[in-house]
């Protein structure tokens, strides 16, 4: 009898784990000739007692196993996959989510496509006969995520690019290049990113529908930016390579993400800076000083929110909000008398002149505000990142 080993990554997923199990064995009954395992790959990051539940489901039933896996998606199926091969020695890998999201069904249609005679075969819910459940921003992000990779990264045959259930050969996922596939980034990259491996080795692939749905209990652990910002820049850096430019752009733009956020959130509170400047002077008639003192501190509050909520949104700190308000104050405060400092040196240095480009003279003191920003933006960050919003590790 043929196998097939079907990788579940599980991160807290106490309330889905039992029934996506029993449901994904069920599909053996449509698979005549074939034998489910099943590879519980549980996160070392797991509090919810998923892991003890997975341990009783693997004592009670030989087709169940259960490993830990260090964090993230991609580490959860690489891994799953390598135990697989090592301890059960399928004739097919396979992998669906475990939060009871994609109806288990798939597997059936997907082990089918390998038995026809292709390597790699991708569940869709995209194409014909596909459905996708979600909300309708979720949806949306689905289809955009998915159009973007078919536009820059290609290949453009293909319509889903952004979930788990998947099928392939043990021939073709070892001709892949783990090196070159962030597996052991903490992000959802890996579904996209994977996909693209599979093709750089050759596979000769096809998709099958599938439905999705709404998770069966707890809450999704997609963050939506984030996803975003890793598939434009896994995109850009697959496109770079294709063009000739040997550049880790998606490494070294990942490792900038809080920066990128911290950028955002700085030039959103310029806009709102200048939007309230403006209004304090029209509309109330104050002094253009200040206005800019008030328009000033209205960014601050702006930038603390967002920063707060947003930028460091998971670091642990040992500061309350109040604390984390009053130093980001004082930073902002040490950015101001950077930039202050910055102009008048310029001021002194070139004075009240103006350069003519396009046939417009432009006053050198927009230059000035200018040369501010760089150095002003990275005191700020600094400061904030190592104080501010210091992690406490656990």
């Amino acid at each position: 009898m043929k196998k097939v080993s079907v990788v579940l990554p599980t991160y807290n997923e106490k309330a889905n784990i039992t029934s996506t199990v029993e449901k994904v064995l069920a599909q053996q009954k449509s698979l005549p000739g074939w034998e489910i395992q099943i590879v519980v790959a549980d996160d070392i990051r797991t509090s919810d007692g998923t892991d003890k539940i997975a341990q009783q489901l693997f004592r009670k039933n030989s087709k169940v196993h259960f490993l830990k896996v260090e964090p993230g998606l991609g580490a959860g199926l690489i891994k799953g996959h390598q135990f697989a091969l090592e301890k059960i020695h399928p004739d097919v890998l396979a992998q669906l989510d475990a939060d009871g999201q994609v109806e288990p069904d798939v597997l059936v249609r997907l082990v089918k496509g390998i038995e026809e005679g292709y390597d790699f075969v991708i569940g869709s819910r995209l194409m014909e006969g596909g459905k996708n459940k979600l909300t309708l921003a979720r949806r949306i992000f689905t289809l955009g995520s998915s159009l973007f990779c078919r536009i820059v990264m290609g290949p453009s045959d293909v319509k889903e690019f952004t979930n788990s259930a998947r099928a392939f050969t043990p021939q073709i996922f070892k001709k892949i290049n783990l090196a070159r596939l962030p597996w052991r980034e903490k992000t959802f990259i890996v579904q996209p990113a994977f996909l693209h491996e599979m093709i750089m080795a050759g596979a000769k692939y096809k998709e099958v529908p599938l439905v999705f749905k709404n998770r069966l209990e707890g809450y999704s652990k997609n963050k939506v930016f984030n996803y975003t910002y890793d598939v434009i820049t896994y995109c850009i850096d697959v496109r770079l390579h294709k063009w000739g430019f040997n550049i880790r752009f998606f490494y070294l733009t990942r490792r900038a993400k809080t920066f990128v956020k911290f950028g955002l959130v700085g030039f959103i509170g310029t806009l709102v800076d200048f939007l309230f400047y403006k209004i304090f002077i029209r509309s109330f008639g104050f002094p253009p000083a200040s206005s800019k003192g008030i328009s000033t501190e209205i960014a601050i509050i702006n930038n603390f929110i967002l920063n707060n909520y947003w930028t460091f949104r998971y670091r642990k700190t040992k500061t309350n909000f109040w604390q984390k308000l009053g130093i980001f104050n004082l930073v902002s405060l040490g950015g101001l008398i950077i930039g202050v400092l910055i102009v008048k040196y310029l001021h002194l240095t070139y004075g009240d002149g103006s350069v003519n480009i396009f046939g417009k003279a432009i006053a050198y003191n927009n230059f000035y505000f200018l040369a501010t920003i760089p150095p002003v933006m990275v005191w700020n960050f600094l400061m904030n990142h190592f104080i501010t919003w210091k992690h406490q590790e656990d």
